[in-house]
């Protein structure tokens, strides 16, 4: 199994207070309200995640998981739903919104900021495993038909998927929980994957969505566990998880049906 995250930029190397990141961060109170101050306490919980071993370590990963469930959650007024065209709909009940969370975009703000600290990145002969993002839209196909449909609303709520809900949701799930999970379980961080897959379709769906549909989504969260167990590369994840999401608006019902 290859690791990159030892490939990455060592944030320990930096003897500066890295103030001017979290100045900027603090520019989304204007955008989001107060919602938005939760930028750079996001950034400086990740940053302090890779200059902390053992308790301290842990009660950031904890920290982590409440300021980034607390600003998706909309609790904090400023971080509610915004629309930024009119929504993608046809005759066949498809209906695409160009619009995205305010709180997922504060969390996908954060991370960003600190993925370009870190300075990860994807080796070219890794892009094939990418591949695995056909995997749930071909069975999509076999369970709900195909709904071809194309507009220029859709990619542009396919740019708004990739930069803010793929973001936020890799740095949450696989950066987050899956990583913090697999520093527990050491020599069994494979139990990792099934845990995490099976959290993100309950998430996602609750427990009312039909068989199909947690189905699909099962097939899809498992991909993405199963990329990060092996390269443990954040941009693998998120370009999977946009690969499936960007491939069920062009081709699946959206939403799906139940």
């Amino acid at each position: 199994m290859r690791n990159s995250i030892s490939e990455t930029r060592n944030l320990l190397d930096r003897e500066d207070i890295p103030w001017g990141a979290p100045a900027l961060l603090s520019l989304c109170v204007i955008p989001f309200g107060w919602a938005g101050l939760l930028a750079p306490v996001i950034w400086f919980v990740l940053i302090g995640l890779e200059v902390s071993k053992g308790w301290r370590r842990f009660t950031l990963y904890f920290i982590a998981v409440i300021s980034m469930l607390v600003a998706a959650s909309n609790i904090i007024p400023g971080s509610n739903r915004l629309h930024v065209l009119p929504p993608y709909s046809d005759s066949s009940g498809n209906l695409i919104y160009a619009g995205f969370n305010g709180g997922k975009a504060i969390v996908s703000i954060a991370i960003l900021a600190f993925m370009l600290r870190l300075r990860q990145t994807i080796r070219i002969s890794d892009l094939r495993y990418l591949l695995l993002a056909i995997i749930p839209v071909i069975t999509g196909m076999f369970l709900y038909g195909p709904s071809i449909k194309l507009s220029w609303v859709i990619f542009f709520a396919a740019l708004i998927n990739l930069i803010i809900v793929c973001v936020s949701e890799e740095g949450f799930f696989r950066w987050i929980l899956q990583r913090g999970q697999e520093e527990g379980l050491g020599r069994l961080r494979w139990i990792s994957v099934p845990i995490i897959a099976t959290l993100f379709v309950l998430l996602h769906t609750g427990w009312s969505a039909n068989s199909a549909a947690v189905l699909l989504l099962g097939i899809a969260s498992l991909c993405y566990a199963i990329l990060w167990y092996m390269f443990r590369n954040f941009w693998i994840c998120v370009l999977a998880h946009w690969g499936v999401n960007f491939l069920h608006m062009l081709t699946l019902p959206y939403p799906l049906p139940g």
